[in-house]
């Protein structure tokens, strides 16, 4: 990742950077954590805004990366709590479908793998599914388990799981 000096430029400046190195991959986070639009709105601002509260601390980290996305896994965690205790009713499954059409998935190959395998992950345990999208944004195995709070046992662990439950679901298609 290539941030400008760190020591030249403010912490919203380096925000910002930060920001728009990584908005792709949160993005993706985004959409594989929430289908309705205006609730993922809600979570990319309230994302946002635990970043900016944080900026200070994210110019002095020593893995800003793995901060900025230990600040997203903590509010995405939550958000979904919050869903569980609200039991949020998924939306249709054409509506699902348009909004995989509209994700940029030029790194995931071609459309319809992308989506297949969108759902999939969508489908995961919600361990199972951080682990994977950390990895499938190749953060390495010490900035996963920075962010996650775990030791690299645990995310070598989670991530062989993950895999394995990604391919059983892949495989079978549900």
């Amino acid at each position: 990742m290539t941030i400008s000096n760190t020591s030249a430029i403010t912490p919203e400046q380096f925000l910002l950077q930060l920001w728009q190195q990584n908005q792709g991959a949160i993005s993706r986070t985004l959409l594989a954590s929430e289908a309705d639009p205006a609730a993922r709105q809600d979570l990319k601002q309230d994302i946002f805004l635990a970043l900016h509260q944080a900026a200070g601390r994210l110019h002095t980290a020593e893995m800003p990366r793995a901060y900025l996305f230990r600040i997203v896994h903590n509010v995405t965690v939550d958000h979904i709590a919050r869903a569980q205790r609200h039991k949020w009713q998924p939306l249709e499954e054409d509506m699902q479908q348009q909004m995989l059409d509209e994700c940029p998935s030029e790194q995931l190959g071609e459309q319809q793998q992308s989506q297949q395998l969108m759902q999939a992950v969508r489908r995961l345990s919600p361990a199972n599914r951080q682990v994977i999208l950390l990895a499938m944004e190749d953060l390495d195995a010490p900035e996963i388990a920075d962010i996650l709070q775990i030791s690299h046992g645990a995310v070598r662990v989670r991530l062989n799981r993950a895999k394995t439950e990604l391919m059983e679901l892949m495989q079978n298609g549900r």
